[in-house]
């Protein structure tokens, strides 16, 4: 073949290369107007595919549920409101989840007792995996709620002083809640919500008790409901449970401080104390130049 005919044939082939790639990066609806696109719903997501573990904890993981039993399903319920985990939004993915690790490691568990042919082993890698996801759980709930009960005095003090600028207290927590963040905020926010909604304030607060298992804001809430049960001024209580709030955490700050102290002094003792003393032997040894030989015999 001619050799422009190779040149013609290989710029026809580029030209339609990027033609196609220039159609497949345009936007189909480029040509509407803003109007128009806004009539068009927008276009259905492509379903990923799922993975075979993804697919096997999905079919294994309500069996799991089931057979675990209905306490077990209501506690960890529980567990997931008190912790909100992003990896855990239902408990149909968090039974899916421990079906996926227990094959993961189960599967490990094999290979483990092929090789070292331990059955021990095998068993303790499988329950292992298969509670992983439970302590997983138990500690994203433990460190939500510190945080939760960790925000609360400052935010306290917030609302305590919107209060004493002139707003109700609904206002002041709404007003509170709009210029925060985090975990407190969020149930706020869900504590509003149910105000919205026609909930009275001492079951939306009671809810709000229940859902954080924090002991800050369990004294927070019961002294709320004792204002205005008393009809006490608002802005003192707030101030007063914020202080109160601070000295508990000091107080418990203190204790596991003192707490440390046993445990620190139980290295020392059993690690550093030995270690320190073969140092010295070794370095005694090494720097007299001792001969062991003339000390103990030629059976040394």
């Amino acid at each position: 073949m001619h050799p422009a005919l190779w040149g013609a044939a290989a710029a026809v082939v580029l030209v339609l290369a990027v033609r196609g790639y220039t159609l497949v990066r345009a936007d189909p609806l480029g040509h509407l107007a803003q109007e128009d696109r806004l009539l068009i719903k927008e276009p259905v997501r492509r379903r990923r595919r799922k993975s075979p573990f993804t697919a096997f904890g999905q079919w294994l993981g309500p069996e799991i549920s089931g057979l675990m039993g209905d306490g077990y399903s209501r506690f960890i319920t529980k567990r997931l409101m008190y912790a909100q985990a992003d990896q855990f939004p239902t408990a149909a993915d968090f039974f899916a989840m421990k079906a996926r690790l227990l094959l993961i490691f189960g599967l490990g568990g094999v290979a483990v007792f092929m090789m070292a042919q331990n059955l021990w082993l095998s068993l303790l890698l499988v329950v292992l995996g298969f509670f992983l996801p439970d302590l997983a759980l138990q500690s994203a709930g433990r460190k939500r709620q510190e945080t939760i009960e960790g925000d609360l005095p400052d935010f306290l003090d917030v609302l305590s002083v919107t209060v004493s600028a002139g707003l109700s207290f609904r206002g002041a927590l709404q007003r509170v809640i709009e210029r925060t963040e985090g975990p407190l905020a969020d149930e706020m926010r869900l504590t509003m919500r149910h105000l919205d909604v026609g909930t009275s304030r001492y079951d939306a607060f009671r809810e709000l008790k229940e859902r954080t298992r924090s002991q800050a804001m369990e004294a927070f809430v019961t002294s709320l409901m004792q204002a205005e049960e008393l009809g006490s001024p608002l802005v003192e209580s707030l101030e007063q449970i914020a202080t109160d709030i601070r000295q508990k955490r000091a107080q418990r700050a203190r204790q596991q401080a003192s707490k440390a102290s046993p445990k620190i002094a139980a290295v020392v003792t059993l690690v550093m104390v030995p270690g320190t003393l073969v140092l010295m032997l070794v370095s005694i040894y090494y720097t007299a130049d001792i001969d062991l030989g003339a000390m103990f015999g030629d059976s040394w």
